[in-house]
């Protein structure tokens, strides 16, 4: 038997023998393979043999090695067409040992869901219920569920994945279910008893051993836990059982129990009640609050007095207003509250660390940098504006008394009484003046509730004490970047607000109560001293 000149072997002088020869039923038998697949290989180019003078398929020992490689790629699921570009090109073979192992990876996830499946399907017909016949749905719907948790693998990498991939199939660890069950039975109990802060204490400790890395508390990251809105339907199922959203928000509450003592009994109620009520906004909140103190970190060594700095003070503010519904007394509190972050306890800095993704440094530098563009605000340096809650409120408090004491001199007979037809009557401008007070929360706060005119003049001065109280309660809550900042006061007209505060309620109280001196000096009844000692008073 001879060779064709393409399969020729080559002499060498040192080599004294030739590769043996088989034909293609012996190399079919010594390789373990059929005939029918060395044809087929043959065809495809992927391991041509030599020909004898007669046209028979000769290999040769050295093809064994080719064979082995065609077998081994195709045992791992390679195509036969594309493991014939990597035996001409080893290159190539990289590229598609990496694309074969995510295919078998992908298959293996899914045998793992079909067995995890069928077990969920025998442990239900082991309890002893009678066989179901619609068994395989169920085992199709349990496969349909895990393909609902890959939808998870998007907030993690690769590495992470495989760390959290088991929670999410199987669910919390014991010691997180014992948690949610423990804070199930508190929902509804006073988050700064001892019980609310020893859970609060256990959901520290666990979230500190999940951060570090220990599989026996693998929990969400922080990107996915405020992206819950977005979950697939079997992940909002598993915080349905286990109450993790309500259990969640009660830890927060007992995380922030320590600056209880800057809120009032009302306030708190109304906190909470905040935030049972803004669930389905917390991941857009979250994610401007993550944004805004990103920012804030790139701005860092710019002037606080600037106009990017100030941008920042005016995004924080209308953040801080949508968290407290724009209640002045909550905002006050947490205001306070963020004046006193340096004594905050660990477990609230470590919140603050997940709700800003930023270090407790790295978020204290940021906040440093906005309290000093806040105080950039207050001094006037921005806009040119003067601002001064302190100085409003003590200005507010003399005009108001003064005020009160001429409603009090109001003779509650004359209420119909004007001294002109074109007049107002006393009773109208009376109530006139005892309604100004209620501008103060509209300016500062937006909150508007028309007034009822009083028929009697005891009845106006109970109205217009609550109203002062409400108003000054109002402006006790406010900053003077508050006052400094512009709103619109008409369709065509913006202002600061400390120049409509003035305009709107001072100067108007003033102007009106000066026009009802008038009325009562024309029905002869004695006039109290405004600024000193009246013409009454001396004589």
């Amino acid at each position: 038997m001879t060779l064709t000149s393409r399969q020729t072997l080559p002499c060498h002088k040192e080599r004294t023998t030739l590769d043996r020869h088989y034909k293609i039923r012996e190399f079919a038998k010594l390789a373990g393979v059929t005939v029918k697949a060395l044809h087929h290989y043959d065809r495809l180019g992927l391991l041509q043999p030599g020909r004898s003078e007669s046209g028979y398929r000769v290999y040769r020992e050295s093809d064994l090695e080719t064979l082995e490689q065609i077998v081994a790629l195709k045992f791992l699921g390679i195509p036969l067409k594309q493991i014939a570009s990597v035996l001409k090109r080893a290159a190539h073979l990289p590229d598609a040992l990496r694309v074969q192992r995510r295919a078998l990876q992908e298959r293996h996830e899914l045998l793992g869901r079909a067995i995890r499946a069928i077990q969920a399907a025998e442990e239900s017909l082991a309890s002893g219920a009678p066989p179901d016949p619609a068994i395989l749905k169920k085992i199709i719907k349990v496969i349909n569920m895990q393909d609902e948790i890959a939808v998870m693998k998007k907030y993690y990498s690769e590495e992470a994945w495989e760390r959290h991939k088991h929670y999410y199939e199987n669910g919390p660890s014991p010691e997180w279910r014992q948690l949610y069950r423990d804070g199930e039975a508190l929902l509804g109990t006073d988050p700064g008893s001892e019980a609310a802060q020893a859970l609060e204490a256990r959901w520290f400790e666990l979230s500190r051993r999940a951060y570090y890395g220990d599989p026996e508390v693998v929990t969400d990251s922080p990107t996915a836990w405020m992206d819950r809105e977005h979950w697939p339907p079997v992940m909002k199922q598993r915080m349905a059982e286990f109450k993790i959203e309500e259990v969640t928000n009660f830890i927060k509450l007992a995380a922030l129990w320590p600056q209880r003592r800057f809120f009032t009994e009302e306030a708190w109620a109304r906190l909470v009640r905040i935030r049972e009520q803004n669930v389905e906004e917390h991941s857009r909140m979250w994610r401007d609050r993550v944004d805004l103190f990103r920012d804030l970190e790139k701005a860092l060594g710019e002037d606080p007095a600037g106009e990017a700095a100030q941008a920042l003070v005016q995004r924080w503010s209308a953040q801080l207003d949508e968290a407290t519904a724009g209640d002045p007394e909550i905002k006050s509190a947490m205001l306070k509250g963020w004046a006193h972050r340096q004594n905050w306890s660990h477990s609230m800095r470590w919140q603050v660390e997940g709700l800003h993704q930023m270090s407790f440094d790295r978020f204290e530098k940021a906040a440093d940098f906005l309290d000093a563009a806040r105080e950039a605000a207050s001094t006037g340096r921005h806009d040119g504006c003067q601002a001064g809650v302190q100085a409003l409120i003590v200005e507010f408090d003399q005009e108001t008394a003064n005020t009160r004491k001429l409603l009090d001199r109001l003779p509650e007979n004359q209420f119909a009484w004007k001294p002109h037809e074109k007049s107002a009557t006393l009773g109208k401008l009376a109530n006139h003046l005892a309604t100004l007070p209620t501008a103060i929360p509209v300016i500062i706060n937006g909150m508007a509730k028309k007034p009822t005119d009083a028929e009697s003049k005891s009845t106006l001065l109970e109205a217009f004490d609550q109203r002062v109280a409400k108003a000054r309660e109002a402006l006790s809550t406010a900053t003077d970047e508050d006052l400094a900042q512009t709103i619109r006061v008409t369709p065509t007209i913006s202002k600061p607000r400390i120049e409509a505060l003035r305009g709107f309620v001072m100067n108007h109280l003033i102007h009106h109560r000066g026009q009802l001196t008038v009325y009562l000096r024309m029905l002869g009844v004695p006039l109290p001293g405004m600024y000193g000692p009246s013409a009454d008073e001396n004589s």
